[in-house]
C-alpha cells in the first residue's frame, strides 16, 4: 500500500471564486450574528384616526328643534361658519300652533297665580290658627291657675274655720255645761250656740267649696285639652293641605317650564350655529318635505383647537398601554419611512405621547388609547392634517438585544411592560 501515493490533491488548489465566495459568506455570518447583539426597541402596533381630544369639539348632527318643513338654508356643504350665524330655518304646518302653546302658557300662568294666592291663603289662616291656639291656651292657663290660687286660698280658709270651728265648739260645750249647772243665762248660750251653729256650718261649706273648685279645675282641664286636639287638628289639615297645594304647584311650574322651552324652540326654529366651524353635510334638502322634531338636518364639524390619535389597540397588548409613553406616528397621505425597532431611522413620521386609556373596551377584543403631539415635534397644522386622517403607530417601551427579541417572537412572549414618569407629561 505504502508503494501507492497519491499526491494529486496536494496540487489542487481552490479557485479564488470560491475563496471569495467563502470569506464574503463568513463576513456575512458575522455581521448578522454581531447584529443580533444590537439594540432594538419593542413597539406595540396599532392603527387609528385624527379626532378632536375635546369631545366638546368633535363633529355632531343638528337636528330639527321642531316639527314642520325646512323653510330656508342659509349655508351650504363645506362652508364655514361662525358662532351664532344662521344654519336654516323652520316652519310649522300648523300656523296656530305658537298660538295654542301661548294660550297653554297663559293659563298655566293663570292656575299659577291662583295656587300661589291659595298657599298665602292658607299660610295666613295657619298664623291666624296658631295665634288662636296661643291665645286659647294662655286663657286657659289663666283660669286653671285661678282656680288653682282659689283653691288654695280656701284651703288656707279651711285652717282657719277649722280653728275657729274647734274654739267655738269648746266655748259651746263650755257654756251649755255652765247654762246646764245654771250659771249661765239661756240667753247667753243660745248666743254661744247659734255661733257654733254658725262656724260648724261654715267648715262643713268650705270642704263643698274646695270639692267644686277642684272639679271645675278639672272641667277646666278637660276643655283646655279638647281645645288643643281640635285646634291641633286643624293645624295638621291646614298644614297637609299646603303641601298638598305646593306640590300642585310645583307641577304647575314644571309644566310651564316645558311648555316655555317648547315655545322657544318654536320661537327659535331659525337655528344658529353653538361653534365655529365647518357644515359637512346637509341630509334634508327637499323643502317640501315634513319633517318630525329630532331628524338629522346638518353634519357640523366644529373647529378643533387640540387633535388627538384615537390609537386601537388589541386587548393582548393594551396593559402594555401606559400614560406617557412615546408613539411613533405615520399619516396617511404622508411619504414616510420608520423602522419600528430604531425610531431614530424614520423619515416623514411623527412623535405623540400617550395622553390616556380608555378603561373599558368598545370594540369587542379593542380598546382606544389617545395619542397627542409632542411639542417637540409638532404635528401638521391646519388642514393639512383633517379629523380623521388614519395613520399607523408604534407604542415605544422597552429596548432589548435583537438575539431576546427574536427568542421572545418565536415563544410567543409580551415584550417587557414599562412604567413611564406621567408627571412629565
Amino acid at each position: 500500500m505504502d508503494k501507492y501515493q497519491f499526491n494529486v490533491l496536494d496540487k489542487v488548489e481552490l479557485s479564488p471564486v470560491v475563496k471569495k465566495i467563502w470569506i464574503f459568506s463568513f463576513t456575512i455570518a458575522l455581521i448578522l450574528f454581531s447584529m443580533l447583539f444590537l439594540p432594538w426597541q419593542q413597539t406595540v402596533k396599532g392603527k387609528g384616526s385624527i379626532i378632536a381630544l375635546d369631545p366638546t369639539q368633535r363633529d355632531y348632527s343638528i337636528l330639527a328643534p321642531v316639527d314642520g318643513f325646512v323653510e330656508k338654508f342659509y349655508v351650504e356643504e363645506n362652508q364655514f361658519v361662525k358662532k351664532g350665524e344662521s344654519l336654516f330655518k323652520m316652519v310649522d304646518l300648523d300656523t296656530n300652533y305658537l298660538h295654542k302653546l301661548e294660550q297653554i302658557e297663559q293659563n298655566l300662568e293663570h292656575q299659577i297665580e291662583n295656587t300661589k294666592l291659595e298657599i298665602k291663603n292658607l299660610e295666613k289662616q295657619h298664623h291666624q290658627t296658631q295665634n288662636y291656639l296661643n291665645h286659647g291656651l294662655e286663657v286657659y292657663e289663666e283660669k286653671i291657675k285661678q282656680v288653682q290660687n282659689k283653691i288654695k286660698s280656701l284651703e288656707f280658709k279651711k285652717v282657719s274655720l277649722e280653728k275657729n270651728h274647734e274654739i267655738e265648739k269648746v266655748n259651746y260645750e263650755r257654756i251649755k255645761t255652765l247654762y246646764e249647772d245654771g250659771i249661765e243665762s239661756k240667753r247667753t248660750f243660745e248666743k254661744v250656740e247659734n255661733i257654733y251653729i254658725k262656724a260648724d256650718a261654715e267648715f262643713k261649706k268650705i270642704d263643698l267649696d274646695i270639692e267644686i273648685e277642684k272639679k271645675n279645675m278639672g272641667i277646666l282641664e278637660k276643655e283646655k285639652a279638647k281645645f288643643l286636639s281640635q285646634t291641633t287638628n286643624k293645624l295638621h289639615t291646614i298644614e297637609s293641605t299646603t303641601l298638598t297645594v305646593k306640590s300642585k304647584l310645583k307641577n304647575l311650574n314644571q309644566q310651564l317650564s316645558t311648555q316655555s322651552i317648547a315655545i322657544e324652540r318654536y320661537k327659535n326654529a331659525e337655528v344658529i350655529a353653538q361653534k365655529d366651524g365647518y357644515v359637512v353635510r346637509v341630509f334634508k334638502n327637499d323643502k317640501n318635505r315634513y319633517l318630525k322634531k329630532g331628524e338629522e338636518i346638518l353634519h357640523f364639524s366644529p373647529s378643533v383647537t387640540e387633535k388627538a390619535l384615537r390609537l386601537k389597540v388589541s386587548d393582548f397588548n393594551m396593559p402594555l398601554i401606559k400614560e406617557g409613553l412615546p408613539v411613533r406616528i405615520m399619516f396617511y397621505g404622508w411619504p414616510a419611512l420608520q423602522i419600528s425597532g430604531w425610531p431614530k431611522i424614520q423619515f416623514g413620521s411623527f412623535s405623540g405621547i400617550v395622553k390616556k386609556v380608555e378603561h373599558i373596551s368598545h370594540e369587542q377584543g379593542y380598546y382606544y388609547a389617545y395619542v397627542v403631539e409632542d411639542p417637540k415635534e409638532p404635528w401638521p397644522k391646519g388642514d393639512e392634517l383633517r379629523i380623521g386622517t388614519q395613520a399607523s403607530a408604534w407604542v415605544r417601551l422597552s429596548t432589548v438585544p435583537i438575539w431576546y427579541q427574536l427568542w421572545r417572537l418565536m415563544n410567543a412572549l409580551p415584550p417587557q411592560m414599562v412604567h413611564p414618569d406621567r408627571e412629565k407629561y
